[in-house]
């Protein structure tokens, strides 16, 4: 329900900010979303399926986190080297993108790490074992 109000609210305010090509990302993301979740309530999960969700979330992190961190190191070197259009000013919101996008990466970073940790424990990894 969390996920349906954020692509809603997504989708309204790009709308509101002329942003049509967001809004009909955020409106195919939203249906991919919904049909993913109406599958899902028709069967019951198993073994398969939650084998499949975790190298679905694995296989995600493990593309999103070097992308978004690569974004974020191509949006703020060139505006620092002085060699680019960037280090003129004109362009200053490329700058507050690739610190946002830092900002994101490390967050993802450390949730992924917390999780990690906290599950490893709770299913009886690491050195814990007796």
């Amino acid at each position: 329900m969390i996920a349906i109000l954020f692509i809603i609210s997504i989708i309204i305010v790009s709308i509101l900010l002329n942003n049509y090509l967001l809004a009909t990302i955020g409106l195919l993301t939203g249906m991919l979303f919904l049909s993913v979740v109406r599958l899902k309530t028709k069967t019951t999960i198993d073994e398969r399926e939650q084998a499949v969700r975790e190298k679905a979330a694995n296989t995600a992190y493990a593309i999103f986190a070097p992308t978004i961190g690569i974004g974020a190191f191509l949006l703020l070197v060139p505006s620092y080297s002085g060699l680019s259009v960037f280090s003129k000013g004109e362009f200053l919101f490329l700058e507050s993108l690739g610190i946002i996008f830092a900002y994101l990466t490390l967050f993802l970073i450390a949730i992924y790490a917390i999780s990690y940790f906290f599950l490893n424990r709770k299913y009886g990894g690491g050195r814990h074992e007796k």
